[in-house]
C-alpha cells in the first residue's frame, strides 16, 4: 500500500504534465499561419500573386502566368488543382538521371530537370 499511494501521486503529476494537443485549425481564411505576421504575409501574396510576361523572363520553369494560376484552391497560395509530370531514368551508374527534353523541333533541349510542366512556353517564345 506504501508504493501505490507515491505512484498514483506521480503518475497524476505526470499525466497533467503532458501538453495536450489542440486540433489543427481547419479552412483557408487567407491569414498568416503564425510563422509571420499578417502584414509580410499579405505582402508576400502580392508578390506571389503577381502576373509574369515574356518580358520578365517567364519560360518553361513556370506552368502558367502567375503561382496563384495553379496554387489558388480555395485561396491564392493553397494546394493546386495542376499536377505535375516527374520524369528522369536510372543511368548505368545507378544514379537518377534528368532527362534531356527536345521542345521547338529540336531546336532548344532542357536539360537538369525533372519536371516537365503541363503548359509551359519555349524558352526563346517562339
Amino acid at each position: 500500500m506504501r508504493l501505490l499511494i507515491p505512484l498514483a501521486v506521480l503518475s497524476l503529476i505526470l499525466a497533467s504534465s503532458v501538453p495536450r494537443l489542440t486540433e489543427a485549425p481547419t479552412g483557408f481564411d487567407d491569414k498568416s499561419n503564425g510563422v509571420t505576421d499578417d502584414a509580410t504575409h499579405q505582402a508576400d501574396e502580392t508578390k506571389f500573386d503577381g502576373v509574369e510576361q515574356l518580358s520578365d523572363g517567364l519560360g518553361p520553369l513556370y506552368n502558367a502566368q502567375s503561382c496563384r494560376d495553379c496554387h489558388q484552391s480555395p485561396v491564392s497560395g493553397a494546394a493546386s488543382q495542376v499536377t505535375e509530370l516527374r520524369v528522369g531514368h536510372q543511368g548505368p551508374e545507378g544514379h537518377f538521371r534528368n532527362p534531356e527534353i527536345s521542345i521547338a523541333h529540336g531546336a532548344e533541349v532542357i536539360s537538369g530537370r525533372s519536371l516537365v510542366n503541363d503548359r509551359a512556353i519555349c524558352p526563346n517564345a517562339a
